[in-house]
Protein backbone atom coordinates (compact mmCIF):
# COMPACT_ATOMS: atom_id res chain seq x y z
CA UNK A 1 0.00 0.00 0.00
CA UNK A 2 1.26 3.71 -0.79
CA UNK A 3 2.59 5.51 2.02
CA UNK A 4 0.17 8.28 1.69
CA UNK A 5 1.19 10.02 4.93
CA UNK A 6 4.82 10.39 3.79
CA UNK A 7 3.91 11.86 0.66
CA UNK A 8 1.36 15.12 2.32
CA UNK A 9 3.77 15.81 5.30
CA UNK A 10 6.35 16.57 2.43
CA UNK A 11 3.83 18.32 0.70
CA UNK A 12 3.17 20.32 4.50
CA UNK A 13 6.78 21.77 4.11
CA UNK A 14 5.60 23.99 1.56
CA UNK A 15 2.18 24.62 3.08
CA UNK A 16 1.08 28.62 3.36
CA UNK A 17 -1.83 30.85 3.45
CA UNK A 18 -2.63 30.60 -0.22
CA UNK A 19 -3.51 27.36 -0.28
CA UNK A 20 -5.08 27.31 3.08
CA UNK A 21 -7.43 30.10 1.29
CA UNK A 22 -7.86 27.68 -1.89
CA UNK A 23 -8.96 25.13 0.65
CA UNK A 24 -11.49 27.37 1.50
CA UNK A 25 -12.52 28.41 -2.06
CA UNK A 26 -12.43 24.50 -3.37
CA UNK A 27 -15.30 24.14 0.43
CA UNK A 28 -17.19 26.86 -0.85
CA UNK A 29 -17.81 26.01 -4.47
CA UNK A 30 -18.80 22.86 -3.30
CA UNK A 31 -21.20 23.95 -0.53
CA UNK A 32 -21.78 27.02 -0.83
CA UNK A 33 -21.21 30.51 1.18
CA UNK A 34 -22.09 30.03 4.87
CA UNK A 35 -22.55 26.54 4.80
CA UNK A 36 -20.43 25.34 6.82
CA UNK A 37 -21.11 28.00 9.84
CA UNK A 38 -22.05 26.31 12.86
CA UNK A 39 -21.98 22.97 11.56
CA UNK A 40 -19.82 19.39 12.84
CA UNK A 41 -17.92 18.75 9.75
CA UNK A 42 -16.14 15.44 9.63
CA UNK A 43 -12.81 14.83 7.24
CA UNK A 44 -12.12 11.27 6.01
CA UNK A 45 -8.65 10.88 5.08
CA UNK A 46 -7.62 13.86 6.34
CA UNK A 47 -3.96 14.12 5.12
CA UNK A 48 -2.41 17.61 5.57
CA UNK A 49 -5.73 18.87 7.58
CA UNK A 50 -5.37 21.20 4.93
CA UNK A 51 -9.05 21.06 4.76
CA UNK A 52 -9.86 20.73 8.02
CA UNK A 53 -8.18 23.85 8.76
CA UNK A 54 -10.25 25.60 5.93
CA UNK A 55 -13.41 24.35 7.58
CA UNK A 56 -12.88 25.96 10.64
CA UNK A 57 -11.79 28.85 9.25
CA UNK A 58 -15.13 28.93 7.29
CA UNK A 59 -17.09 28.84 10.58
CA UNK A 60 -17.69 24.75 11.29
CA UNK A 61 -18.74 24.39 14.83
CA UNK A 62 -16.54 21.51 15.07
CA UNK A 63 -14.19 19.44 13.25
CA UNK A 64 -13.11 15.88 13.07
CA UNK A 65 -10.46 14.48 10.61
CA UNK A 66 -9.34 11.03 10.60
CA UNK A 67 -6.83 8.80 8.54
CA UNK A 68 -5.71 5.29 8.46
CA UNK A 69 -1.88 6.33 8.47
CA UNK A 70 -0.56 7.87 11.39
CA UNK A 71 1.95 10.14 9.72
CA UNK A 72 -1.04 11.98 8.30
CA UNK A 73 -2.91 12.09 11.62
CA UNK A 74 0.57 13.97 12.70
CA UNK A 75 1.19 16.15 10.28
CA UNK A 76 -2.50 17.15 10.63
CA UNK A 77 -2.24 18.38 14.43
CA UNK A 78 1.00 19.71 13.73
CA UNK A 79 0.03 22.16 10.81
CA UNK A 80 -3.60 22.59 12.97
CA UNK A 81 -1.29 23.99 15.45
CA UNK A 82 0.61 26.16 13.12
CA UNK A 83 -2.19 27.59 11.37
CA UNK A 84 -5.07 27.72 13.89
CA UNK A 85 -4.84 30.70 16.48
CA UNK A 86 -7.30 28.53 18.36
CA UNK A 87 -7.34 24.85 17.49
CA UNK A 88 -9.43 23.82 20.36
CA UNK A 89 -12.78 23.12 18.44
CA UNK A 90 -10.40 20.34 15.90
CA UNK A 91 -9.17 16.85 16.48
CA UNK A 92 -7.32 14.49 14.11
CA UNK A 93 -7.87 10.54 15.21
CA UNK A 94 -6.13 7.55 13.40
CA UNK A 95 -9.38 5.50 12.55
CA UNK A 96 -9.71 3.61 9.65
CA UNK A 97 -13.15 4.36 7.65
CA UNK A 98 -13.46 0.47 6.92
CA UNK A 99 -13.53 -0.03 10.89
CA UNK A 100 -17.30 0.68 10.85
CA UNK A 101 -17.17 0.10 14.91
CA UNK A 102 -14.39 2.97 15.18
CA UNK A 103 -16.72 4.95 12.75
CA UNK A 104 -19.78 4.25 15.16
CA UNK A 105 -18.22 5.99 18.04
CA UNK A 106 -17.33 8.71 16.34
CA UNK A 107 -20.73 9.56 15.90
CA UNK A 108 -22.88 11.72 13.29
CA UNK A 109 -21.89 15.01 11.61
CA UNK A 110 -23.66 17.51 9.73
CA UNK A 111 -21.10 17.48 6.83
CA UNK A 112 -18.85 14.33 5.84
CA UNK A 113 -16.04 15.23 3.48
CA UNK A 114 -14.20 12.96 1.50
CA UNK A 115 -12.10 14.06 -1.32
CA UNK A 116 -10.00 11.12 -2.82
CA UNK A 117 -9.71 8.87 -0.13
CA UNK A 118 -12.67 6.17 -0.44
CA UNK A 119 -11.38 4.75 -3.86
CA UNK A 120 -7.53 3.80 -1.89
CA UNK A 121 -9.43 2.17 0.84
CA UNK A 122 -9.29 -1.51 -0.86
CA UNK A 123 -13.23 -1.61 -0.56
CA UNK A 124 -14.52 1.41 -1.56
CA UNK A 125 -18.56 -0.23 -1.33
CA UNK A 126 -17.65 -0.37 2.52
CA UNK A 127 -15.91 2.98 2.77
CA UNK A 128 -18.60 4.38 1.27
CA UNK A 129 -21.40 3.02 3.42
CA UNK A 130 -19.71 3.56 6.59
CA UNK A 131 -19.04 7.73 5.33
CA UNK A 132 -22.97 7.63 4.73
CA UNK A 133 -23.38 5.85 7.68
CA UNK A 134 -21.66 9.00 9.64
CA UNK A 135 -24.04 11.68 8.36
CA UNK A 136 -27.00 13.14 10.43
CA UNK A 137 -30.64 13.19 8.77
CA UNK A 138 -31.10 16.28 6.16
CA UNK A 139 -26.99 16.19 6.47
CA UNK A 140 -24.56 16.47 3.69
CA UNK A 141 -21.94 14.25 2.21
CA UNK A 142 -19.26 14.96 -0.22
CA UNK A 143 -17.01 12.60 -1.96
CA UNK A 144 -14.70 12.71 -5.16
CA UNK A 145 -14.25 9.44 -6.65
CA UNK A 146 -12.08 8.50 -9.47
CA UNK A 147 -13.86 8.63 -13.07
CA UNK A 148 -14.19 4.74 -14.67
CA UNK A 149 -12.24 5.20 -17.85
CA UNK A 150 -10.86 2.69 -20.62
CA UNK A 151 -7.67 3.92 -19.06
CA UNK A 152 -8.28 2.94 -15.83
CA UNK A 153 -7.16 -0.76 -15.66
CA UNK A 154 -4.16 0.34 -16.75
CA UNK A 155 -3.42 2.73 -14.03
CA UNK A 156 -4.09 0.53 -11.32
CA UNK A 157 -1.44 -1.95 -13.66
CA UNK A 158 0.90 1.14 -13.05
CA UNK A 159 -0.19 1.77 -9.22
CA UNK A 160 0.54 -2.26 -8.24
CA UNK A 161 4.03 -2.22 -10.00
CA UNK A 162 5.12 0.94 -8.41
CA UNK A 163 4.41 -0.27 -4.91
CA UNK A 164 6.37 -2.89 -5.25
CA UNK A 165 9.56 -1.33 -6.95
CA UNK A 166 12.26 0.02 -4.69
CA UNK A 167 12.70 3.59 -4.00
CA UNK A 168 15.28 4.59 -6.72
CA UNK A 169 13.22 2.66 -9.28
CA UNK A 170 10.46 4.12 -8.04
CA UNK A 171 11.78 7.70 -8.20
CA UNK A 172 12.97 7.08 -11.63
CA UNK A 173 9.06 5.85 -12.84
CA UNK A 174 8.06 9.62 -11.49
CA UNK A 175 10.08 11.23 -13.29
CA UNK A 176 9.32 9.16 -16.48
CA UNK A 177 5.89 10.04 -16.47
CA UNK A 178 5.97 13.17 -14.75
CA UNK A 179 6.12 14.77 -18.64
CA UNK A 180 3.75 12.55 -19.81
CA UNK A 181 1.21 13.10 -17.20
CA UNK A 182 1.84 17.17 -17.38
CA UNK A 183 1.27 16.88 -21.30
CA UNK A 184 -2.14 15.51 -21.19
CA UNK A 185 -3.45 17.65 -18.40
CA UNK A 186 -1.96 20.88 -20.22
CA UNK A 187 -3.80 19.17 -23.73
CA UNK A 188 -6.81 18.21 -22.09
CA UNK A 189 -7.68 21.06 -19.76
CA UNK A 190 -5.70 23.89 -21.70
CA UNK A 191 -4.42 25.08 -18.12
CA UNK A 192 -0.77 24.59 -16.80
CA UNK A 193 -1.17 21.75 -14.64
CA UNK A 194 1.55 23.78 -12.15
CA UNK A 195 -1.16 25.94 -11.24
CA UNK A 196 -3.36 23.66 -9.05
CA UNK A 197 -6.52 24.92 -7.33
CA UNK A 198 -6.47 22.57 -4.85
CA UNK A 199 -4.68 20.34 -2.48
CA UNK A 200 -1.21 19.18 -3.33
CA UNK A 201 1.53 20.89 -5.95
CA UNK A 202 2.01 19.10 -9.38
CA UNK A 203 4.93 17.06 -8.31
CA UNK A 204 3.51 15.76 -4.55
CA UNK A 205 0.18 15.11 -6.79
CA UNK A 206 1.93 13.44 -9.43
CA UNK A 207 3.57 11.26 -6.54
CA UNK A 208 0.28 10.54 -5.34
CA UNK A 209 -1.48 9.54 -8.69
CA UNK A 210 0.97 7.47 -9.47
CA UNK A 211 2.19 5.62 -6.13
CA UNK A 212 -1.87 5.75 -5.17
CA UNK A 213 -3.08 2.07 -4.34
CA UNK A 214 -4.91 0.63 -3.56
CA UNK A 215 -7.30 1.72 -6.96
CA UNK A 216 -10.84 2.13 -7.63
CA UNK A 217 -13.21 4.12 -9.61
CA UNK A 218 -16.46 4.43 -10.93
CA UNK A 219 -18.83 5.90 -13.33
CA UNK A 220 -21.06 8.67 -12.53
CA UNK A 221 -24.18 6.93 -13.67
CA UNK A 222 -22.55 3.55 -10.74
CA UNK A 223 -21.95 6.64 -7.98
CA UNK A 224 -25.11 7.83 -8.13
CA UNK A 225 -27.24 4.73 -8.03
CA UNK A 226 -25.15 3.81 -4.92
CA UNK A 227 -25.88 7.15 -3.24
CA UNK A 228 -29.64 6.63 -4.00
CA UNK A 229 -29.39 2.87 -2.49
CA UNK A 230 -27.88 4.43 0.78
CA UNK A 231 -30.52 6.86 0.99
CA UNK A 232 -29.37 10.30 -0.39
CA UNK A 233 -29.65 12.57 -3.12
CA UNK A 234 -27.53 13.87 -5.31
CA UNK A 235 -27.47 17.59 -5.61
CA UNK A 236 -24.44 18.40 -7.23
CA UNK A 237 -22.51 16.48 -9.71
CA UNK A 238 -19.02 17.95 -10.80
CA UNK A 239 -17.35 15.91 -13.60
CA UNK A 240 -13.03 15.48 -13.65
CA UNK A 241 -11.12 17.72 -15.61
CA UNK A 242 -8.72 15.13 -16.87
CA UNK A 243 -10.74 11.33 -17.98
CA UNK A 244 -9.60 9.43 -14.87
CA UNK A 245 -9.31 12.39 -12.55
CA UNK A 246 -11.78 12.69 -9.62
CA UNK A 247 -15.43 13.63 -9.64
CA UNK A 248 -17.10 15.51 -7.17
CA UNK A 249 -20.38 14.88 -5.74
CA UNK A 250 -22.59 16.31 -3.17
CA UNK A 251 -25.48 14.69 -1.81
CA UNK A 252 -28.25 15.02 0.85
CA UNK A 253 -29.14 12.63 3.32
CA UNK A 254 -32.82 12.21 3.13
CA UNK A 255 -35.01 12.22 6.44
CA UNK A 256 -35.69 8.53 7.68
Amino acid sequence: MFKFGENWASFSKQLDETKILEAMQSLTSLFGHEALKGKDFLDIGCGSGLFSIAALRLGAQAVTGIDVDPVSVQVSNENARRWLPDAGSISFRQVSVLDGSKMQILGKFDVVYSWGVLHHTGNMTRALANAAQAVKPDGLLMVAIYNRHWSSAGWKAIKWSYNRLGPRVQNLFIWLLAPFIFLAKWLVTLKNPLKMGRGMDFMHNVIDWVGGYPYEYASIDEMTRSFKGLGFETLLVRKAGVPTGCNEYVCRRLQA
